[in-house]
């Protein structure tokens, strides 16, 4: 009769800072199988398959594609920065490379023209086009109720006020375009000022009379 014993098998895979496998084999620590008659043997250390080192090499993990995944938003773009009221703590998510921009943009506001930003609107469901950047993270409505209009309450300063605060945090503020949307800052100019498309208008005829 003989007696059976469980072998616990280890597995060792040295990589250098390169990422290919440097030392490719096998280590186990291994109980000898007796039998009655004290005559024992071990099992053979086999070298690890070639197909095995392959697969480790160039596969990529379930874990790193899902976390990848996750790191892009509706557009494909990378994962949204968060903007936030230091005053009120209302947030609103707007694209990460864009997110400092626009943080500024609401410090500002708060911090020295009086303020008091209530609620943002970052980004929404959708496509990114130059009629709404809002799907691709490169606007966002400050206080905004409708196209335009803002709530009282956020204290936000007048059209050309705004317009200028924007700017200088390299943003366009919608109350600037003749269908006005003011309360609403973007990263792009999509279309030009209602006053300097007048005044390129104005030009125009101007030279025609002479």
């Amino acid at each position: 009769m003989k007696l059976a014993t469980i072998a616990t098998l280890g597995v060792l895979v040295v990589l250098p800072a390169g990422g290919a496998v440097q030392q490719r084999y096998q280590t186990a620590s291994l109980t000898p199988t007796c039998d009655n008659d004290a005559r024992c043997t071990t099992a053979a250390i086999a070298p690890m398959g070639s197909d095995f080192i392959e697969a480790l090499e160039s596969k990529p993990s379930v874990e790193a594609a899902s976390r990848r995944s996750r790191s892009l938003d509706a557009n494909g773009n990378k994962a949204a920065g968060v903007v936030v009221s230091r005053k009120t703590g209302a947030r609103a998510r707007v694209g990460v490379a864009y997110a400092a921009r626009f943080q500024a943009y609401i410090d500002d506001l708060e911090n020295n023209h009086g303020a008091r930003v209530l609620f943002m609107g970052g980004i929404r469901p959708g496509r990114c086009s130059p009629s709404s950047e809002h799907p691709c993270g490169k606007a966002l409505d400050v206080c905004q109720l409708r196209r335009g209009v803002v709530d009282g309450r956020c204290n936000l300063p007048g059209r050309v006020t705004l317009g200028q605060v924007a700017a200088a945090h390299g943003l366009f503020e919608g109350g600037r375009w003749c269908n006005s949307d003011y309360g609403h800052a973007q990263v792009d100019v999509t279309a030009a000022a209602c006053g300097e498309r007048g005044i390129r208008v104005v030009q125009r005829q101007s030279r025609s009379l002479q």
